[in-house]
């Protein structure tokens, strides 16, 4: 479903801090041997490293830095190509070097890591991430700070090795040997063939449950794959049989020509819907989607060029990244990410479960995957309450489920469930239609707001036509739903039902049953702590005590922050004057949006005339948001409170 307005996607929590809603919406080659260079350094003549940095699709925006085995930074903020390649790092110090690339993958920042023990090739990708891991037991981004010579040659070669030997069936799919080196080997970007291919066609997550994990998915096939450091490998991963017959070469070609179609209006109109499946369907919440080529290229024309909430023409479509494909059909269909890259260089996701499909021999644009939007997030929040002397006087962590289901007609009952380890099903929760016209179906609760794991209870309720989250429970208590992410995959089933008691199908397009992608898992509880958070400068601090603003008048605040650990991509703030503070109130005082790698912005502030006057000793909350590079929502709240604060975090 394509995002109706066009503007920072946030995911706010309705958790502590009361908004008034949530913003969810959503190589060539194949050759190279067994840990050569990887391991080795290569043989080059010279003193320097190259690499291509790549996921799936070249990272938008990437920025290299190398570290030396003592954890000295050899070169940093090195420039990555169009094609993903940087070249030409001299090297100095002693290997083993660490090397991160951080960039924009879709419209999310994330980091990639790898290693090389001297000079020659190393690629960056989400694989030579997982061999990192694997090699040490540590989280890659734990890596990037001081000494580090636990990468060593042998202990990347079995890692590879453990990889080669879970991804064996993706390997042969992609036409790479089953020694390939993921650090070395051939890699070219966007091509979609080869080494490229093979990340195309896997999903590969890092985190931290007992142990520091890698968790990977098929794209073209099914399965999980949970591994650990020394530990033997969970799960499987098998490849469809149609898969060798499904080349994703054309995708890329698609998305360049639908970017020369966005030249402007009349290019638009002219060349969009030839670029579109017969089957192209889209909808902007309503309840009847436009459908086939013409009405789809006239909607999404009219939604670029609109005056008023479009972006314009002249904006880029960025080169998708592959999500889950189905190719039980005729056509094959690929889910992708649907980013738009504005006239000033800011990324924009307009949609998610958004597909291709190959008529033919020819990728066109599907649009919606599902004939019915459905949306899976994940958010996660912290709010700091600091006091009168602008010390942390408090930290509040929560975690959440949404799940969008658009309240299509006929539409009464939906079951969202997710698998476990062991691939049974498990419940997360009912979801009912709200009276009226609701645009989505809303959370089926008990009087003490409570998930109900029976449709017919009769006391169960709905408490709005809006309420679509679930918070997760502090503790272990809200861990089980994290694990079985980890562990039975990233994907939810949502079943369909026409009666109120989940009880009798509704068939959409000959399915009742469909699985949506999860946009992020939130950390397991005692890991909330250990996540990338940004830590606030003093001197921020101190500004947000000392802040006095009159209504009626205007200055700016200026914001700074660290990592402890990682990094966390950042990329809009809000200045609030009272805890009810919605995007239509006059408490927010302040907005803007800014590039995921910076550590600091100037948030322009402008009280009203009808806000109320801010004092050194009044309420003022700055708020930053965010994504981590699988797309999770990111809130971060810094209180300031002048007066007492009780055991709920909240000022007095």
């Amino acid at each position: 479903m394509v995002n109706s307005v066009l503007k920072q996607s946030r995911q706010r929590l309705l958790m502590g801090v009361s908004f008034a809603g949530l913003g969810l919406l959503t190589a060539c080659g194949g050759g190279g041997s067994s840990d050569s260079a990887g391991a080795s350094g290569g043989s080059s003549a010279s003193n320097t490293l190259s690499g291509t940095v790549a996921v799936g699709a070249p990272m938008a925006d990437a920025l290299v830095r190398i570290l030396d085995s003592e954890g000295n930074v050899v070169s940093s903020g090195v420039s990555v190509d169009a094609a993903g390649a940087f070249t030409g790092v001299t090297l100095t110090g002693t290997g083993p070097y660490r090397i991160e690339a951080c960039g924009h993958v879709g419209e999310n920042y994330r980091c990639v890591y790898s290693v090389s023990q001297g000079a020659g090739v190393a690629n960056v990708t989400p694989l030579t991430t997982a061999a990192v891991l694997l090699a040490t037991g540590d989280s890659p981004e734990d890596l990037m700070d001081g000494p580090g010579t636990s990468l060593d040659a042998t202990s990347i070669a079995a890692a590879q090795t453990t990889l080669r030997t879970g991804l064996a069936g993706i390997l042969a799919d992609a036409g790479v040997p089953s020694n390939f080196d993921f650090i070395s080997g051939d890699l070219s970007a966007g091509t979609r063939t080869g080494y490229d291919r093979v990340l195309d066609s896997v999903g590969v997550t890092t985190g931290e449950a007992n142990a520091p994990f890698v968790q990977i998915t098929p794209r073209l096939g099914t399965g999980n794959l949970y591994l650990e450091s020394g530990q033997a490998a969970q799960g499987t991963l098998t490849v469809d049989s149609q898969a060798a017959n499904v080349s994703l070469t054309g995708i890329e070609t698609l998305f360049q020509n639908m970017s020369l179609a966005m030249a402007n209006d009349t290019a638009c109109r002219a060349n969009l819907p030839g670029l579109l499946a017969s089957t192209a369907s889209m909808s902007f919440d309503g309840p009847s989607p436009a459908q086939g080529p013409s009405d789809v290229g006239t909607l999404m024309c009219d939604f670029i060029g609109a005056s008023d909430e479009g972006p314009g023409f002249g904006v880029l479509f960025v080169s998708p990244t592959l999500g889950r494909c189905d190719l039980s059909g005729t056509d094959p269909v690929c889910r992708v990410s649907f980013v738009l890259k504005l006239q000033d260089g800011s990324l924009q996701s307009i949609g998610e479960e958004m597909a291709v499909v190959r008529e033919g021999q020819t990728w066109k644009f599907k649009g919606d995957v599902n004939p019915i939007g459905i949306h899976a997030n994940a958010a996660l929040q912290r709010t700091q309450t600091f006091d009168s002397t602008g010390a942390l006087a408090y930290t509040e962590h929560s975690r959440a489920f949404q799940f969008d289901i658009q309240a299509i007609s006929g539409l009464q009952c939906a079951k969202v469930t997710q698998k476990d380890a062991n691939g049974a099903e498990v419940l997360l929760a009912y979801y009912k239609r709200y009276s009226g016209s609701p645009q989505r179906l809303s959370v089926w609760r008990d009087s003490f707001s409570s998930l109900l794991s029976d449709p017919t209870d009769a006391g169960g309720q709905l408490r709005g036509s809006d309420d679509t989250q679930i918070q997760l429970p502090s503790g272990t208590g809200g861990d089980a739903a994290i694990t079985n992410f980890y562990r039975g995959g990233r994907t939810v089933k949502v079943a369909l039902y026409t009666d109120a008691n989940c009880s009798s199908a509704m068939v959409l397009d000959g399915r009742s049953e469909f699985e949506v992608d999860m946009m992020g898992v939130p950390p397991l509880s005692d890991r909330i702590e250990n996540f990338p958070w940004p830590i606030l400068t003093d001197s921020t601090v101190s500004s947000l005590r000392t802040l006095a603003l009159a209504t009626g008048e205007s200055t700016t605040f200026n914001a700074s922050w660290t990592f402890a650990r990682g990094y966390t991509g950042l990329d809009s703030a809000s200045f609030c004057s009272d805890r009810q503070c919605g995007d239509q109130s006059p408490a927010q005082i302040g907005e803007v949006g800014f590039s995921a790698a910076a550590r600091s912005v100037a948030i322009p502030l402008a009280n009203p005339g009808n806000g109320t006057a801010v004092t050194t000793s009044g309420f003022k909350m700055l708020v930053l948001y965010g994504r981590t590079g699988e797309g999770m929502g990111v809130q971060n709240n810094f209180v300031h409170c002048s007066g007492t604060i009780d055991g709920f975090g909240q000022c007095q």
